[in-house]
């Protein structure tokens, strides 16, 4: 008898909502899902499973598959809370000669981090999203240059700078109202890494704040893709954070197997 998959219950409710924009869909394991979807709809997709099902934003990221199927893809993984327990993620191909998709941050403003750093390292282009500054690479690297493009990176060769100056704007002022800005950093408080926060207070009130982070980014997804094979990768997510590791490294090893077993039960049948 088969494993129950998750997840049917938002399946039937992506097909009833947006009848034809349900491309393929695909479980990577009994309780993970992931939908793929027309282009131009991913706003409204990921709006309806964040707003109407329940869903929290996660994370979401980039690839590179032009080697498998000619495109970019972006996936937004959501942990479904309101109903059944599982995961969707919802998926859309991107363009390799284009590559732009609309940004979903307007409809859900969780998704700004995650599209800034999938325009940072892929070059895949987020149409109307409000906030258009880098989050990951320096001020200095050079504009057409995307380091998680399979084709991107030669190693024999250092990029050269583009610029010697900061050109990153930091946010001054919330709208017409005039408010106290407060600086921290570089140095945090509690020795975390290097960051900038900007704090925007209105007598005793903290009401909102700008911050910039990844000031020691070392590339390490990129290293650990191109120079390591799978089973080396736990050297290196131990090595992620001084006090994180065994919760990087339990991570990746429990998707590694998770993977596995799952792959294993459909050779099986």
């Amino acid at each position: 008898m088969s494993e129950e998959k998750l997840g049917q219950h938002y399946l039937a409710a992506l097909n009833e909502a947006f009848p034809g924009v349900v491309l393929d869909h695909a479980w990577q394991t009994k309780d993970q899902l992931t939908v793929t979807v027309k282009v131009n709809y991913l706003p409204e997709v990921v709006e309806f499973l964040y707003y109407k099902q329940g869903g929290w934003l996660s994370v979401l990221f980039g690839n590179d598959e032009r080697k498998l199927n000619g495109h970019y893809a972006v996936y937004y993984v959501l942990s479904m809370e309101k109903g059944t327990k599982c995961w969707v993620t919802v998926r859309v191909e991107v363009d390799a000669n284009k590559p732009e998709y609309p940004s979903v941050t307007p409809r859900v403003p969780a998704a700004v981090w995650g599209e800034r750093e999938v325009r940072d390292m892929y070059g895949l282009i987020p149409v109307g999203l409000p906030d258009e500054r880098r989050l990951v690479l320096p001020d200095d690297w050079p504009d057409e240059l995307y380091p998680l493009r399979k084709d991107s990176m030669d190693y024999r060769q250092r990029p050269a700078p583009t610029t010697d100056a900061e050109t990153y704007e930091f946010i001054n002022e919330l709208g017409d109202k005039k408010n106290n800005v407060v600086p921290i950093g570089p140095l945090h408080v509690t020795s975390d890494e290097p960051g900038h926060f900007r704090l925007f207070v209105d007598g005793e009130n903290i009401i909102d704040a700008d911050y910039r982070l990844f000031y020691v980014h070392r590339g390490m997804e990129k290293l650990a893709e191109t120079r390591m094979g799978y089973n080396e990768v736990t050297f290196l997510s131990d090595r992620v954070c001084g006090i994180c590791g065994f919760a990087h490294s339990t991570a990746y090893t429990t998707s590694v197997e998770t993977r596995w077993v799952f792959r294993c039960q459909n050779v099986r049948r």
